[in-house]
């Protein structure tokens, strides 16, 4: 199977009763055919440009063919009785089929899942400022902004899971959340999850090790120190004894009084904790359950991975520039964000397929580095393409993702490994309003 059976199967969804009743906030929401009903207001989120309202309408009309396009007014009527869910509804949708039909490639046997969390400014208003909390500027003024925690494929690159919440939220709280997507969208299929040095603590491991989680996290430099300890006494790798001694897990008792008294008599975990070197000017620590198949340089490689959920961020907030909402309602705001990742999977989806066939027709043979399709190149042309995508049969949907593939797999861009820079921030820099670096894609 490719990317356009699966688009045709998420617009399959999309005209599907249960998705109809996924749509609604209240129960005679979308039970008539309005001008704008539940699917055609789908497509339209999803395909939106940033533009101004009314000429998004005006195109959407056109490509709809209505005899007179919906008023701006209207439109927002109808999309503030669409739950924001169902948007994430598709985007999981999308994301279990790469797995489903066996597109998705591994580490190892094993697919690489990247937990992480952003934050994405936010019109700043009484709903939003409640819905997601604000932080003061140096002017006084406050900025609302929302939390943004996402578990990532970062070889398949499909968003498997996003949650959007307040903006000074608890990173570890949605990891549990974030397995269960994973489990879903994966059926049987193993995964380990990897997370950055934000995500150790004391109930972590814990509850990974009792659900039986395989995961990889860098640890704190004061984390579990007399582990570490050992392990560089054993050359920089050692399986410990990791208890929940009363001293140790003090500091929570009043932070999280529950999880003190889980913590209290559960008994210790087996972890492995291994010593790399990834380029700093010490080793880093990273805590596993991983078998010793895994070797130390597997670690360091599979730890490297993760960066693919940075890139993810990069690409929602930056490229697709998910911060320029529809609206100034938190609704609105979701739907616009969840639509956002639905639009990187499908975009990414269809990269990898651009992949596989230029890797089949020998193009990264003539080049020095390794070569892959340009993803912001590919996510500009999906962008471009996508209405027509959906408004098409599929019989010509095929014929137009075939135009696209084929554009995409001769424009590709390499892959220049161990590359790095100094995070010398920006002091001494001036700031360019129109940066070279950072173009609009669409």
């Amino acid at each position: 199977m490719g990317a356009s059976e699966r688009i045709g199967r998420d617009l399959e969804l999309v005209g599907s009763g249960e998705f109809a009743a996924a749509c609604r906030r209240s129960p005679r929401d979308f039970t008539r055919r309005r001008k704008m009903p539940h699917d055609a207001l789908v497509e339209s989120i999803v395909c939106r440009k940033g533009r101004t309202l009314r000429i998004e309408l005006r195109e959407l009309g056109r490509e709809l063919g209505m005899e007179s396009p919906i008023s701006a007014p209207g439109y927002l009527k109808q999309r503030e009785k669409l739950d924001p869910a169902a948007l994430a509804i598709l985007m999981r949708h999308h994301a279990a089929q790469v797995y489903a039909d066996g597109d998705a490639p591994t580490f190892r046997g094993m697919h690489v899942l990247a937990i992480d969390g952003s934050t994405a400014n936010v019109p700043t208003n009484a709903a939003t400022v409640a819905a997601y909390g604000g932080s003061s500027a140096k002017h006084g003024k406050v900025q609302a902004f929302c939390g943004l925690s996402a578990v990532y494929d970062v070889i398949a690159r499909q968003v498997v899971g996003l949650e959007v919440t307040t903006g000074g939220f608890d990173e570890r709280s949605f990891v549990a959340g974030h397995v269960e997507r994973a489990r879903e969208a994966m059926g049987g299929e193993r995964f380990v999850v990897v997370m950055d040095r934000g995500y150790p603590s004391f109930p972590l491991p814990a509850w990974l090790s009792d659900n039986g989680v395989p995961y990889l996290m860098r640890s704190q430099q004061n984390f579990m120190n007399a582990e570490f300890a050992r392990a560089a006494e054993a050359g920089g790798d050692a399986v410990c004894e990791f208890g929940f001694g009363y001293q140790r897990i003090a500091s929570l008792r009043k932070r999280e009084p529950e999880a003190f008294e889980a913590l209290l008599s559960h008994e210790p975990i087996g972890v492995r904790c291994v010593l790399v070197d990834i380029g700093g000017e010490t080793p880093e620590k990273l805590v596993t359950n991983l078998p010793a198949s895994f070797t130390p340089d597997d670690l360091r490689e599979l730890y490297h991975l993760r960066w693919g959920v940075e890139t993810c961020f990069q690409m929602l907030k930056d490229r697709l520039q998910l911060e320029n909402l529809t609206g100034t309602k938190p609704v609105l705001i979701e739907q616009d964000i969840y639509a956002t990742a639905y639009l990187l999977n499908v975009a990414f989806d269809i990269a990898n397929e651009a992949d596989a066939a230029a890797l089949a027709a020998g193009a990264p043979e003539r080049y020095r580095h390794q070569m892959t399709v340009n993803r912001s190149f590919a996510l500009g042309v999906v962008k471009d393409e996508l209405l027509g995508m959906l408004l098409a049969g599929d019989d010509e949907r095929e014929v137009i993702m075939a135009g696209i593939v084929e554009e995409l797999r001769r424009c590709l861009a390499p892959v220049r490994r161990e590359r790095s820079y100094p995070r010398d921030g920006v002091e001494g820099r001036y700031a360019n309003r129109y940066s070279n670096t950072h173009k609009r894609v669409f």
